[in-house]
C-alpha cells in the first residue's frame, strides 16, 4: 500500500459507475506569535493535484496514513441541480473516492452537517455532498462515517463549551487513530480549514505534544478562517479559544515536536 511520503501522484481514471444513493501531559500555552496574529491563512497548496486541500499529518502516533482534506467531491455535489446526481457526476465522484483507496485510504470521515446555510459550513450543498460522497466512498470499498459539527449557530463550536468540545474532539481523534490500525484515514469538513483545522490541531497537540501556538500556526497556514469565527474583534477564533482551554487539562508530558509534513515548522 503506497502511502503519501512527498507530493502525490496522480492517480488513473476509473470508468464511470451507476449511481445508487443507498450503496456515515500539559500542553504548553504560550503566547501565540505576532505573525501568526496578524497574517491571513496561507491555504498551502494541496499535496495531491485531484483532492483539494489533501495534506498527509505525516507520523502519528505510530501511524503514516493519516490524511486532512476538503470535502473530496465538494464541487461536484455543488454542480449538482437534483438531490440526485447525473451518472457522469457519479463516476467523477467515484474515481477521486478510487483515488483515495489507491493511496490506501479504507475509512473517511466527514464533520459536515448537511446544511444549506453558510451557519454550518461553507459549502451550500452539503446534504448533497455527504449523500454523494457517501455512495461514492462505498462503491469503492471505502467506509464512510458522518459524524456532523458545525462552526457556528446553536449546537456548534460557537456554542458549546469546552468540556463539550473537548468531549467530541476526544471521540474524533479516538476514531481516527483506532481505524488507522486498519488503512488509512482521511478526515475533513467542507473546505477542510475550520472543522478539519481544530481535530488536526487537537491530534497534534494529544499526541504529538505540539504547543498550542504549534498547532495553532498550522492551522492557519491550512486555512483557518479565524478571523470569521471570531468573537473578539479577529485577534482569534472561537476554535483557538477552546483549544487553549483544552490544552490547559491535558496532563501529557511535552516532547520534542515532529514538524509538520505540511511545512509548518513547530
Amino acid at each position: 500500500m503506497n502511502r503519501l511520503l512527498g507530493a502525490i501522484a496522480l492517480a488513473g481514471c476509473l470508468l464511470a459507475a451507476p449511481w445508487a444513493m443507498n450503496v456515515p501531559a500539559g500542553a504548553q500555552t504560550t503566547t501565540a506569535p505576532a505573525s501568526s496574529s496578524t497574517r491571513p491563512g496561507e491555504k498551502i497548496p494541496s499535496e495531491d493535484s485531484l483532492i483539494t486541500n489533501l495534506h498527509s499529518l505525516g507520523l502519528v502516533d505510530g501511524h503514516t496514513d493519516i490524511f486532512r482534506s476538503a470535502c473530496p467531491v465538494v464541487d461536484i455535489a455543488a454542480r449538482m441541480t437534483t438531490t440526485q446526481p447525473t451518472d457522469a457526476q457519479f463516476a467523477a465522484a467515484r474515481q477521486r473516492m478510487q483515488h483515495l483507496y489507491d493511496l490506501g485510504i479504507r475509512t473517511d470521515i466527514s464533520f459536515q452537517t448537511g446544511a444549506k446555510g453558510s451557519a454550518s459550513g461553507k459549502s451550500p450543498g452539503e446534504a448533497n455532498a455527504i449523500a454523494l460522497e457517501r455512495a461514492a466512498a462505498q462503491s469503492v470499498g471505502i467506509t464512510f462515517i458522518n459524524d456532523p459539527m458545525g462552526n457556528a449557530g446553536p449546537d456548534s463550536l460557537q456554542t458549546m463549551s469546552d468540556q463539550q468540545v473537548q468531549a467530541w474532539l476526544d471521540a474524533e481523534s479516538g476514531k481516527i487513530l483506532d481505524n488507522a490500525k486498519t488503512g488509512g484515514v482521511l478526515f475533513h469538513c467542507a473546505a477542510g480549514h475550520d472543522r478539519t483545522g481544530i481535530v488536526a490541531a487537537y491530534i497534534r497537540i494529544k499526541f504529538e505534544h505540539w504547543s498550542v501556538d504549534q498547532a495553532i500556526d498550522e492551522m492557519r497556514k491550512l486555512g483557518h478562517s479565524w478571523i470569521e469565527f471570531s468573537a473578539n474583534g479577529g485577534v482569534s477564533s472561537w476554535h483557538e479559544d477552546h483549544l487553549r482551554d483544552i490544552a490547559k487539562t491535558l496532563t501529557a508530558t511535552p516532547a520534542e515536536s515532529t514538524p509538520a509534513r505540511t511545512g509548518a515548522t513547530p
